[in-house]
């Protein structure tokens, strides 16, 4: 089954809320709730079903945003990541002494964004230890949601990327089975894959992208892996051939 995780947003700014709702739906995270300000943030935190909150520090209201990151910590138990366009010393370490999950600033760039609520939320149960954007993005695994659990995977031991929709197939050399995050093809090898390991990958036809790495054979129009055998386009053909380094 595939397995959704449910954010809640509170931004007093509508603009800045609908970008972060249109980011989270395209990687297809569940928005449970948008609040503007502290007394609408406690209506949702009270009747929402989320994993994790977006949390403008700077929240409109009675109080600041920094007084509901405590609340949602030590309240209601839930990771959050707080969200500025700036920060001055005196807010940052009050920030820090509220114990935010992962800090993100605005723009916020949608490969960030995603990685930094994987990350957060499973650091969540392992660490109190904020952790920034720019580590998030550049972990080499990522973590797919089954049930009550999050399962870590490792970019390493993608044998292949498939479309399936509006969704991306993941084949797992680990355990040969196929996990499947809500991202289109062209956006999961884009944003998702670190940039450090895109080209470790190549498109082979209109659906299937396939790790290097795995490639034990090229014959005529397939390639093949320890894990299957997988079509090449004629229009992907000369570029698999000078990635692979064929000779002759």
């Amino acid at each position: 089954m595939r397995e959704e995780t449910s954010v809640l947003i509170i931004e007093d700014e509508e603009l800045w809320a609908k970008s972060l709702s249109d980011n989270l739906n395209d990687f297809g995270f569940t928005i449970s709730g948008v609040a503007s300000d502290f007394e609408s943030a406690i209506r949702e935190l009270n009747k929402a079903d989320y994993d994790i909150v977006l949390l403008d520090i700077h929240i409109d209201g009675k109080e600041s945003g920094i007084e509901l990151g405590r609340m949602v910590r030590n309240l209601y138990r839930k990771p959050f990541i707080f969200i500025t366009a700036s920060y001055d010393s005196q807010t940052a370490q009050t920030a820090v002494a509220s114990q935010p999950s992962a800090y993100l600033t605005k723009p916020v760039h949608p490969a960030s964004l995603f990685a930094t609520i994987q990350a957060a939320i499973h650091n969540f149960t392992e660490t109190a230890s904020p952790v920034s954007s720019q580590q998030a993005d550049e972990q080499p695994s990522f973590f797919v949601k089954q049930g009550e659990k999050y399962k870590k995977l490792f970019w390493k031991d993608v044998v292949c990327l498939r479309s399936e929709k509006n969704y991306t197939g993941l084949l797992n050399a680990e355990d040969s089975n196929t996990y499947f995050i809500r991202s289109t093809l062209p956006k999961t090898l884009r944003y998702l894959v670190p940039h450090s390991l895109q080209q470790n990958f190549i498109q082979i036809n209109r659906s299937e992208a396939v790790q290097l790495s795995f490639i034990n054979e090229l014959i005529k129009d397939e390639v093949r892996t320890p894990y299957g055998q997988f079509i090449v386009t004629e229009s992907n053909l000369k570029e698999l051939k000078e990635r692979l380094h064929i000779i002759g």
